[in-house]
């Protein structure tokens, strides 16, 4: 009779599964997908970078009579079911063929579930005469895709996270003022000792990850998943993990939030003391800014022109590592390929293109085409021929219309530290937006929010966090 049961259970948990998928397939997607195309899934209510890198690539293959090598892109009416349907087609063995670290999906179990192609036998099969080559890509971001020996997602972009202020207000607190201090958990209490003793009417930081990829609360989380090896299925938080999450609450209770789902005040209503708009992971980027800032060149730009910086002389700190040895980078577009997929030679045409030079160089800023109105992103491309670009063009002066105006000789002290900071990088964080990461929206978030809400101390906050991290990693 216990067989029996147990049987039936199995029965009803697959048929329910079976019957989840097919009302899934009716609502959302399309059920008229080509088989011989790769698919990705996405959804225009949120927003993908990964999706324009595919509508670029379909363009391209259009352009080069290879239409058969173009990507299916699949709708969804939101981002709330194509996760519902993501998440049943992969526990089911399905899904698209390509995924994203923009979908939410427990990419780190994924992982190890056997979920994902190794894009190592794709690349090593390889007999092409452009066959990827490894070696002239930044080992230290590419190989945040190895687990276990295997090569599960190629990293595209990436960005280092940091903190820009101005030099006025942190001299007014007392905060260390050369560029590119090192900000850490450990050395946080210190820097910040006057600011949370009387802040004023200066906030932290305002809400929207939009530009920055970081706020209070994404800093927070960021603690919280320092405490958990995925890869070798271990949580363990530190001594003094409730001191910092106190602190950094603090912080989180001086930023600008808006309080209500609706968008923040932005940092002109209310000033903060960093900046993320202006917190440029790219060189030319960073370079730009301080150009603008000189007023040098103003006659370059339209009559009526008028630019108002948020910062005059502005400060860059790393954005609260781990430890003084740690610096960190996040991966903008990483792709995956679903190891069901046997189309190995439409995979290989779009990693070679999407890790190719003309992208890299263009997504970086480095390529004329984005100066003619094509797509640029403040990120930092994975190609080491492209980043060198990155540094090079930095010392160019661009005006309004994309005209060089001259070459500078030495780059700002600010560019020269983030440029530092990036030829440190040392440790990579899968994702860009924690918000959208799987563990933290359905795992740390909700017991956050518990704690910030005064329901639980952070004792308890602690232990719930452990204790789920367990469970999630297990299960």
């Amino acid at each position: 009779m216990l067989i029996t049961v147990i049987d039936m259970k199995r029965f009803l948990c697959l048929f329910l599964i079976l019957l989840t998928v097919a009302f899934c397939c009716g609502c959302g997607g399309d059920e008229s997908e080509d088989s011989e195309q790769l698919t990705y899934y996405y959804t225009a209510e949120y927003q993908d970078d990964m999706v324009n890198t595919i509508q670029r690539y379909n363009r391209w293959c259009s352009s080069h009579s290879t239409e058969d090598m173009k990507i299916k892109l699949i709708e969804f009416d939101n981002y709330e079911t194509m996760s519902q349907r993501l998440n049943i087609e992969v526990m089911s063995g399905g899904g698209p063929d390509l995924f994203s670290n923009y979908m939410d999906l427990p990419f780190e179990k994924l992982m190890q579930g056997g979920t994902f192609r190794d894009l190592n036998e794709l690349i090593e099969n390889d007999t092409a005469e452009d066959k990827i080559d490894l070696s002239a890509y930044n080992q230290t971001i590419m190989d945040a895709g190895m687990y276990d020996g295997k090569r599960y997602f190629a990293p595209v972009f990436y960005r280092i996270h940091t903190l820009v202020g101005e030099r006025e207000d942190l001299e007014q607190f007392g905060m260390p003022t050369e560029q590119g201090y090192h900000l850490t958990f450990d050395n946080m209490d210190e820097v910040f000792a006057e600011y949370l003793e009387n802040p004023g009417d200066l906030r932290f930081m305002n809400d929207d990850v939009r530009v920055g990829g970081v706020n209070a609360e994404t800093v927070i989380f960021q603690l919280v998943n320092a405490q958990s090896d995925f890869e070798n299925n271990s949580v363990s938080f530190e001594e003094g993990f409730q001191d910092k999450l106190e602190l950094l609450s603090q912080l989180r209770e001086h930023s600008v939030f808006s309080g209500d789902g609706t968008e923040a005040e932005s940092a002109e209503e209310k000033p903060v003391l960093f900046h993320p708009v202006v917190s440029f992971s790219n060189p030319i980027w960073m370079e730009r800014m301080m150009n603008l800032l000189s007023g040098e060149f103003d006659d370059s730009f339209p009559e009526g022109f008028v630019y108002e910086p948020e910062v005059r002389e502005p400060v860059m700190y790393t954005c609260f590592e781990d430890d003084e040895s740690t610096y960190t980078a996040s991966i903008v577009d990483a792709v995956f390929v679903n190891a069901k997929t046997k189309k190995d030679d439409k995979v290989l045409a779009f990693l070679k293109y999407v890790l190719g030079e003309h992208l890299q160089n263009l997504y970086a800023g480095t390529d004329e085409e984005y100066w003619s109105g094509g797509d640029g992103m403040d990120c930092l491309p994975v190609l080491n021929t492209a980043f060198d670009h990155c540094v090079r063009d930095a010392h160019k002066i661009i005006d309004y219309y994309g005209i060089e105006l001259r070459t500078k000789d030495e780059l700002s002290p600010i560019t020269q530290a983030l440029i530092e900071h990036i030829e440190n990088v040392n440790s990579v964080v899968l994702y860009f937006d924690l918000y959208h990461s799987n563990y933290d929206k359905n795992v740390a978030i909700p017991i956050l929010q518990e704690y910030w809400d005064g329901k639980i101390d952070a004792q308890k906050c602690e232990d719930n966090l452990a204790s789920a991290t367990k469970i999630y990693i297990l299960e």
